[in-house]
């Protein structure tokens, strides 16, 4: 029998003083030796905070825009939230900073986010909007109430990424009882995700790495609607040259 579905975030204290220096490991139900599925992400924070689990209710919610605490990323919300967890980031003085994991009363976790880099020539045409798109403080609580699965929350925090951009460079992943998804952003604009298959492991730390992309195969891949076009009408592919879309050799630093 298959056991419970778990997600961590463990805060580690290591001599690196850059915050954005995390790793993420996967590992599929038929890969692990319990039968359960992981999604795990260290935090290689300097000093590392405290971690304490916090209980958001359920609710209607009075006010429906969402506010950072980071920057002036602001979204209009649904009116009901599902009760779910999180872990929050404190700063040095024990203030609350922001939300960044946990599950829903649905089954669903996230573990928001990994940090990584598009490529120089993405960016040039479709940059981050570091002022005003969706970043590391606001994915969980703007995405986890509001979804019944992990391709849901996929397809929730993409569709965030169209209409209001990315602020950063991120990859999160969504673990549900049916699996795995992972979502990497490419520009401001553009990201992809894919269903991490149940056989293997998978481990990430500060750098892009989905590659292999099936526009047709919508059980197991997803990403903005444009972004083959975009990366084609912008000279990152060349089908003729190319051939298959990569989505890493398209987007990310190498």
């Amino acid at each position: 029998m298959k056991r419970s579905i778990l997600s961590l975030a463990v805060g580690v204290a290591l001599v690196i003083t850059d915050a954005s220096a995390c790793t993420t490991i996967f590992v599929g139900a038929d890969a692990s030796s319990d039968g359960a599925q992981y999604i795990a992400r260290n935090e290689d924070m300097n000093p590392a905070n405290p971690k304490v689990l916090q209980v958001n209710q359920e609710k209607v919610n009075k006010e429906t825009e969402f506010k950072t605490n980071l920057n002036k990323f602001t979204y209009t919300l649904p009116e009901k939230a599902m009760r779910y967890t999180t872990i929050p980031e404190w700063n040095d003085k024990g203030q609350f900073r922001f939300s960044s994991n946990g599950f829903n009363d649905a089954g669903v976790g996230i573990s928001a986010t990994e940090t990584i880099f598009a490529n120089d020539a993405s960016l040039k045409i479709d940059p981050y909007l570091e002022d005003t798109g969706i970043i590391e403080d606001a994915i969980p609580d703007v995405v986890l109430p509001y979804v019944s699965s992990a391709k849901e929350g996929i397809m929730r925090l993409g569709k965030i990424i169209e209409e209001k951009g990315a602020g950063e460079g991120f990859g999160v992943a969504f673990i549900d009882k049916d699996g795995i998804w992972y979502l990497e952003t490419g520009s401001g604009h553009q990201w992809m995700a894919a269903k991490i298959p149940a056989n293997t492991y998978y481990v990430t730390a500060n750098q892009g790495r989905l590659e292999k992309f099936d526009i047709n195969d919508k059980d197991n891949y997803l990403s903005s609607p444009t972004l083959i076009s975009f990366a084609e009408k912008n000279g990152l592919y060349d089908p003729k040259k190319d051939g298959e879309f990569n989505f890493k050799k398209s987007v990310y630093k190498r």
